[in-house]
């Protein structure tokens, strides 16, 4: 696959679990000690499930990762702004993408986002944080009840729409439908949870994290490593 952005020529990497983001990361550990995490949890903030989408946060500060909390529906723009210009990767949680694009946009989030990923932050995007890296978030309402009407502009980080969830037990049937009705469009990758989609500089490719081959992603590029 190939990939022509609106903005930044970096990596992103967008999964349906943090267990999968997890998986993919590992064999970059040593590098990734001392690194700076922006991460985004708003997106959990609106649904039941949510406090499972935020422990994530202890799985990259096991692996020596510096994870700042950033929620951009509470904290003031500075506050926003001075964490994504010190960040060195963003993690956009999972939960519900509408809600999170809703407090993105009326943040300014989504505009700092942008620019701090053309400048070669890694863009790490879980669930509802990989579909907000899309052009256009307005595909996903059959898996999240838009609350918040008007806020289907998506990060535009990528031409690809990620659907995800496919095949499971939770969420899998309505990923099932938003596939049928876009598979025969190659901008809409569907990924099961122990799949990641990992777009690098003009290439895109969905990898398994459960396999030895996913892990060994040696041209991905994180955080400028090899």
């Amino acid at each position: 696959m190939s990939d022509s952005r609106t903005t930044g020529s970096d990596t992103l990497l967008l999964a349906s679990t943090s267990t999968a983001i997890a998986r993919v990361l590992k064999p970059y550990a040593r590098q990734l000690q001392g690194k700076r995490m922006a991460f985004i949890p708003t997106a959990s903030d609106a649904e039941t499930y949510g406090i499972a989408n935020r422990l994530a946060r202890w799985r990259f500060a096991c692996m020596g990762i510096d994870v700042h909390m950033v929620n951009v529906a509470r904290e003031p723009y500075e506050t926003i702004s001075g964490e994504l210009r010190l960040a060195d990767a963003i993690y956009v949680c999972g939960g519900n993408t509408f809600h999170l694009m809703h407090h993105l946009n009326a943040s300014g989030a989504s505009v700092l986002i942008r620019n701090k990923v053309a400048r070669g932050a890694l863009y790490i995007g879980e669930s509802a944080g990989a579909v907000a890296a899309s052009p256009d978030v307005g595909y996903i309402a059959a898996m999240d009840d838009d609350r918040i009407a008007g806020y289907t502009q998506g990060l535009a980080l990528t031409r690809y729409r990620v659907i995800p969830h496919m095949g499971a037990l939770m969420l899998g049937n309505a990923a099932a439908r938003i596939y049928a009705e876009h598979q025969s469009d190659s901008r809409y990758v569907a990924l099961r949870n122990t799949q990641a989609l990992v777009v690098s500089n003009t290439q895109a490719r969905v990898i398994d994290a459960t396999s030895h081959f996913a892990i060994g992603v040696e041209h991905t590029g994180f955080f400028g490593l090899t």
